[in-house]
């Protein structure tokens, strides 16, 4: 369906309860074997991402299985809106990424440890779910600048998108302004005239 729509790029998730990591990571691997030989036929690419709840959360460990698939179309997406979920270290993961960063969505979130974990009431207590949130530039706690300062040095060229969720009433304006917000961020960090506007 990708090829004949003209879509040469896909994401995917690291989907599997994290309770069952080795299981989730074998039936994976598994579909990696099928799949594998299908993107190399249409000349597709993966860009894998660690979700929260997923069976790899943690940014360092999610770069280390794109690593570990060793295809050089196979490559690593990092989603700032969960930051906080995959180890609060956006200058690590992206370093240790390197060149596999080809992707990056751009959303805010609070950092849910924060407060002793108290920033989210979840109910029941101890229940698994992972609460975050995909919110406007500036409506959270991710640092921006931290994001563009470790994606300058690795050489980034790949893609940058908007991922916000839940205000549709605002959809538009916060569309205009995130462009706006990562359109300086690009320029701060690249440097002016990086997206051809001068």
């Amino acid at each position: 369906m990708a090829v004949d729509l003209g879509v040469d790029t896909m994401n995917s998730e690291f989907n599997g309860r994290p309770e069952a990591a080795e299981f989730a990571e074998s039936r994976f691997l598994r579909s990696m074997d099928e799949l594998i030989p299908v993107f190399e036929r249409e000349g597709l690419k993966l860009v894998l991402e660690p979700h929260p709840d997923d069976f790899i959360e943690d940014g360092h460990a999610a770069v280390d299985l794109v690593r570990g698939l060793n295809r050089d179309w196979i490559s690593f997406l990092y989603c700032t809106p969960h930051t906080f979920h995959q180890g609060d270290d956006a200058t690590g993961i992206i370093t240790h990424a390197g060149e596999k960063v080809t992707y990056v969505h751009l959303a805010d979130t609070l950092d849910h440890t924060a407060s002793n974990g108290l920033r989210y009431i979840v109910n029941p207590p101890g229940s698994p779910a992972r609460v975050h949130q995909h919110a406007e530039i500036g409506r959270g706690e991710v640092d921006f600048d931290e994001v563009f300062a470790a994606l300058a040095p690795v050489g980034f060229d790949g893609v940058v998108s908007s991922c916000v969720f839940g205000w549709e009433e605002q959809a538009a304006e916060i569309s205009v302004r995130q462009r706006e917000k990562a359109t300086a961020l690009i320029e701060k960090y690249f440097g002016a005239g990086t997206l051809g506007g001068g």
